[in-house]
């Protein structure tokens, strides 16, 4: 079965499209199109075959000096903190607890390090919508905000390391895991 992650397009069937929580689902079927066509986000399709399995959405934005953790705002100028948002990541129930969501989030990585190379961006920064999710992004090394446990960050030099060790590893037809000795890092390897 053929697995890849593209673009969101209009021939792409995201009305089967189910992760059980109808916020997502209805953002999906609905609005992200509209959002990509008007460059407000742009969203990311993983299919198996030309099934929708998952998606993730990203957009870039900012965040207030207060809001930031210190590691976020170590070295930066006292103005807001150009961010990468990782605002939506949703996995099909049928397509759950198999790796998807980890491969999804990889992706959403290496796209936001893509776009660091062109404009400033210092951290990926995630909006937890409960604890299962926060529990999700902290096994990648995500920590919370000082101000709601919910809004995590990812260092784009963190992204970096556990990018460069995967694919270290690929390219050594090695486990990735034994040359990025974070235990974290099963669920990319995955």
């Amino acid at each position: 079965m053929t697995r890849r992650i593209e673009k969101l397009q209009p021939h792409h069937a995201v009305d089967a499209f189910d992760c059980g929580q109808e916020s997502l689902n209805r953002f999906l079927q609905k609005h992200a199109l509209e959002n990509h066509r008007s460059g407000g986000s742009q969203t990311y399709v993983g299919l198996a075959e030309e099934a929708v399995i998952g998606y993730y959405t990203l957009a870039v934005g900012s965040v207030e000096q207060d809001q930031a953790p210190e590691r976020v705002k170590k070295g930066m100028a006292k103005h807001a903190v150009p961010v990468m948002l990782l605002a939506r990541l949703a996995v099909d129930l049928h397509w759950q607890k198999q790796g998807a969501g980890a491969a999804l989030l990889k992706d959403a990585m290496l796209r936001t390090l893509q776009a660091a190379d062109i404009a400033g961006i210092r951290a990926l920064v995630v909006h937890a919508k409960d604890d299962v999710a926060r529990k999700f992004y902290e096994r990648f090394d995500f920590f919370p905000s000082p101000t709601d446990p919910l809004h995590l960050f990812a260092l784009l030099k963190d992204l970096r390391k556990i990018v460069s060790a995967v694919e270290q590893a690929r390219l050594k037809q090695q486990d990735p895991c034994s040359i990025y000795p974070r235990a974290t890092l099963e669920t990319v390897c995955a």
